[in-house]
């Protein structure tokens, strides 16, 4: 495991190899994660969105649940 030591602005350098392993080329985003055993440095997602399409399991709408709330709410202001 590559130790790196930290600059006094707080900048450190990611080792050639894993640069190029993991494609982080000068200018690329990452992201800083807080973990139990402390900061995971990961490669951001070229497109956020995409990346984060489909990460909620199950069968929801999110249309249908919009409706809902408004069908409640007119109920509430002015019952039938």
């Amino acid at each position: 495991m590559p130790v790196v030591q930290m600059s006094p602005k707080g900048q450190i350098l990611i080792p050639k190899r894993l640069r190029e392993k993991y494609g982080v080329r000068p200018g690329a985003k990452v992201q800083l994660l807080e973990a139990a055993e402390g900061i995971v440095i990961r490669t951001a997602p070229q497109d956020p969105i995409a990346a984060a399409c489909g990460f909620l399991e199950g069968s929801f709408s999110l249309t249908e649940d919009l409706i809902e709330e408004h069908r409640k709410e007119r109920r509430r202001i002015s019952p039938e």
